[in-house]
This record gives structure tokens, sequence and C-alpha cells, in this order.
């Protein structure tokens, strides 16, 4: 008879989740605002893009460091504090006056954020037990692009049209420190062998020995393939739709919205299928199917519904990657004292080459060569994601057991 898990860990991923898709609104609502924003504040393309990417820069840093500092006093002494910040700097959006204040702003918004991700991914690689955490992982996940872009752009705009856009934030800061409330109540310490107060002090050593492994290594550029596969392919998407494949404005956001759909759908359900057949082959094969069908989206000359299959597809498939590269195969690598800040440096380099260096780089490109050579390196981004797993070890228990029964079955 199997054993239930308790409620405790659900509630908690449950709130986990909301937490998480909360600060993908908070990220990416802005941008569903930016024609009235831009009119109001008189904004340039620059400016946009720095408060996209300022954003993407402090959110960086703060991943690494709080997640460091996650391993040193606790998990819920640092995502507390840290989610309390961007409900607070999420509603003071709405107060900003002018592209500077918005600006400063925006980068509270990514300290507060960036939080997040190495300490509530730690956390329920602790309230799960190892045959469920790939599961856990990928629904934690899966609240970023379910509330950022699923929901996130009908939220926002009617909010907007109803409301204006300045109390469109506050509401949703407020929502938000009502997640944050819950966890208040709800959330314990995780379980540590050695707890922090028997610490001697800040211990730096784990900050730079994240760097020395090649394990760890590996993921970050994993990472970062696959958030260069995000950040290229969705933000310059709109533009190749319109401009490149002659769709209404209205049809190429539809057609975002059903790619976002099936990246949702991959990331809740392709990491279970890990647990099974391993970490690197859903790894590796995520990556490489993303990365071909991005391929034949941007150079085959297919008709519409052909295209639009393409582009989901390749969603689907890079769903598998983020999970499991950035939560899921740290944990079952690195020592529990090193898991949140390697999970943050991950995210920290996943960020600033995937979400900062490459779309610079996409735009440079589009500029060169076309929006067809642009959305090309969003499958190259894919495909080296899956190409760099093969050098880490498989993880997954289920796979090591079996492997480990049928060592000793074939031995005499």
């Amino acid at each position: 008879m199997k054993s239930r898990i308790p409620a405790y860990p659900w509630v908690l991923l449950g709130l986990l989740t909301g937490f998480w898709g909360l600060v993908g609104l908070n990220r990416l609502g802005i941008t569903y605002l930016f024609p009235v924003i831009g009119k109001e504040f008189q904004l340039h393309g620059w400016q946009f893009g720095l408060l996209i990417s300022g954003t993407s820069f402090t959110w960086a840093f703060s991943s690494w460091f709080f997640g460091w500092l996650g391993d040193q006093y606790g998990r819920r002494r640092v995502l507390l504090p840290g989610a309390a910040l961007a409900c607070v700097s999420t509603a003071a959006m709405g107060g900003a006056w002018n592209f500077w204040s918005m600006f400063v702003v925006r980068d509270l918004v990514g300290v507060g954020d960036g939080v997040g991700w190495p300490n509530a991914q730690a956390t329920l690689a602790a309230a799960f037990p190892a045959k469920r955490r790939a599961l856990a992982h990928s629904i934690f996940t899966s609240g970023y692009p379910l509330f950022g872009t699923v929901l996130g752009g009908i939220i926002v705009t009617a909010l907007a049209t109803a409301l204006g856009w300045r109390p469109v934030f506050p509401i949703i800061g407020g929502v938000f420190l009502v997640v944050v409330l819950a966890l208040y109540f709800v959330m314990r310490e995780p379980p540590r062998q050695v707890s922090a107060e028997s610490r001697p002090g800040l211990q730096w050593r784990p900050m730079l020995r994240v760097l020395r492994n090649r394990n760890v290594l590996l993921l970050m550029l994993v990472q970062a393939g696959a958030l260069g596969w995000l950040q290229v392919t969705i933000g310059f998407g709109t533009l190749f739709l319109t401009e490149e494949r002659g769709f209404a404005l209205l049809a190429a956001g539809a057609i975002i919205s059903i790619q976002g759909v099936a990246g949702l759908v991959g990331t809740l359900t392709l990491p279970s299928l890990s647990d099974f057949i391993g970490r690197k082959p859903a790894i590796f094969g995520g990556g490489v199917l993303s990365g071909i069908c991005m391929t034949l989206y941007a150079f085959g000359s297919f008709n519409a519904v052909t295209s639009i299959v393409l582009f989901a597809a390749s969603a689907f498939f890079i769903g598998v990657v983020i999970p499991l590269a950035a939560a899921t195969c740290v944990v079952e690598l690195v020592p529990e004292d090193a898991q949140g800040v390697s999970m943050g440096s991950i995210n920290f380099v996943g960020v600033i080459i995937g979400t900062f260096a490459l779309p610079l780089l996409a735009g440079v490109i589009a500029d060169s060569f076309g929006l067809t050579s642009t959305i090309f390196l969003g499958a190259v981004c894919a495909l080296l994601a899956g190409l760099l797993i093969l050098g880490i070890p498989e993880t997954a228990p289920r796979v090591l057991d079996r492997r480990e029964k049928e060592v000793v079955e074939a031995a005499p």
C-alpha cells in the first residue's frame, strides 16, 4: 500500500505556486501596458528595454545572493521578507511619475522577485519525497507562465481598461500580500541536517564552491539556453508573425497565447516523465525537439496551421528544461548547504545570458539578417540546452534504483 503525502506539502505547493504566478504577473504585466504608459511618459524604445532588462539584472543578483543567504539562515527567514518587498514594490509601480521613478521601482521588483526561485524550490525539495520532486518543481514553475502569459494579458488589460493603468499594480500587490500572509502562517522552516543556529557564522565558501562544480556550470549554460529560447522567441515572436508571416496583430496575439498554453502543458507534464526515463533523456529530448520544431517554424514554408503547431510544439518540449535543470537536478547533485546558492547561481547566469544579453544579440541579428534569423537563434538556444545536459550524470532516483537492481541481478 502506497504511503500518502501529508496535506501540508500540497498546501505549501499551492501557495508557493500562487506566489510564483504573481511574480510572473508583476514581471510581465507592465509589458501589456507599454502602449499606455509609453504615451503618458513619452518613452522611447531603449527605455522600454531598460524597464525589462533592469529588472532582469537585479533579479539575477538577488537570486544568487539570497539563494546563498537562504542556505545560511533558512528558507523561510529569507523568502518571506523578499516576498514582502515584491508586494510593496509591485504596488508602488502604480505611483511612478516618470521613466526614472518607474525604472527604480522595477529594479526593486527584481530584488524581491529574485528571492523566490532558489528558496521556494529548495523548500519544496525538502517537503516532497524524491519520487515526487520533479512534479512539485514543475507545478511551481508553471505558476509563472500561467499567470504571466496565459492569464496576464487578459487580467492586466481588463483592469486597465476599467480602472486605468495605475490601479492595476496596487491591486496585484494587494493580492500578492494575501498570498504572502498565508505563507507566513502556513510555511515552516524546512528541516536541515545542520540548523542555521548551529552554524559558526556566515559561510562564504559555498558561494564560491559552486563555481568549481562542473555540473553546476553546465546547468548554468542549460538554463541560459532555455531562457534564451523563451526571451528571443517570445520577445520577437509578434514581430515575426506580423512582419514575416503577414498575420494581423490580433491573430499574432492569439498564436502567442496558444504557444503559452502549450508551454504550460509541457512544464506540468514532461518533468514527471523524467522520473521514469531519467532527467538527462527528458532534458535532451525536450531541448533537441524544441530546437528542431523552432527551426522548421522559422525556415519552413508551411501553411498557418502547421506553423502554429510547430511553434506550440517547440514551447511544449522546452517546458521540461527549466524545472528540471534549474531545480530538480540541482537538489539531486549538490549538498543541502549549497542548494540555494547553486540554484541562485544557475538562475543568475541564465538570466544574465538568456534574458539580458541574448535579446540584445537578437536585435542586432534582426537588423542585420532579418527576423527569421532571430527566431533561428531561439532554436539554437534550445538545441544547445538539450546537448549540454549530456555532460552531467543521471540523477532520477527511480532510474538509479533500477540500474542498481540490474547490476545486482547481473552479478554472478
